[in-house]
């Protein structure tokens, strides 16, 4: 806790290099790691500063656009567009933070919903990235969150588990090479056949961070 607390930036987040060791930069994806891996240590019964992840939390809030899409980094002042993998791992983290009825958070998920699309076969970028915390987001919403989050829905236009793993699954399989693995965008298939079997395994809930 000691060397995440020291590598954490002025502004709240993580980058690349401890800010402990000079340059200050943080960016989102490395931000919402830190804060998945902080909610490990504890579950793991280790004692985590209420003000990282306070400072953490504020960061990713400052990140938001007005369209409610998270930006890639405020250290530049802040601007650009909301991209839809690092505003699912908001929205994933902010849960995994109890953050379950947030307004930021119903914010991330509104965003989700127009920008990442279900059950269409193509690609986007960053799409492994993207799935890996937006499939544990529609995990932990289940069946009937959405509702909750947002009463005045309709049943046809609401996000549910059952509806996303049919979506996403079917895709998946569909996808996978004969020698059962993945491949495909920039990333290697070690990588991209991990996330996947980490989502296709998801309805186990061996992880605590995935329990219910």
């Amino acid at each position: 806790m000691l060397f995440s607390g020291k590598a954490q930036t002025s502004r709240g987040g993580w980058g690349y290099v401890s800010a402990a060791d000079g340059g200050d930069f943080d960016e989102g994806s490395v931000t919402v790691t830190q804060v998945q891996g902080l909610r490990a240590a504890r579950n793991a019964g280790i004692s985590v500063p209420k003000e990282i992840i306070d400072k953490s939390r504020d960061y990713l809030k400052k990140c938001t656009n007005a369209q409610g899409g998270v930006i890639y980094s405020l250290g530049g002042g802040g601007g650009g567009d909301g991209r839809p993998a690092l505003t699912a791992a908001a929205v994933s983290s902010g849960f995994s933070s109890g953050e379950y009825n947030a307004p930021i958070v119903k914010q991330w998920l509104t965003f989700c919903k127009t920008h990442i699309p279900l059950g269409t076969g193509g690609r986007m970028g960053h799409d492994e990235y993207t799935h890996y915390y937006y499939a544990q987001t529609m995990y932990t919403l289940g069946e009937d969150g959405y509702a909750k989050l947002f009463p005045e829905s309709t049943a046809n236009d609401r996000l549910t588990w059952s509806k996303y793993r049919k979506a996403t699954f079917d895709n998946m399989i569909r996808s996978q090479a004969s020698d059962g693995s993945w491949s495909g965008g920039h990333i290697g298939p070690i990588f991209i056949t991990s996330v996947y079997l980490a989502i296709l395994q998801l309805d186990n809930g061996t992880l605590p961070i995935y329990q219910k």
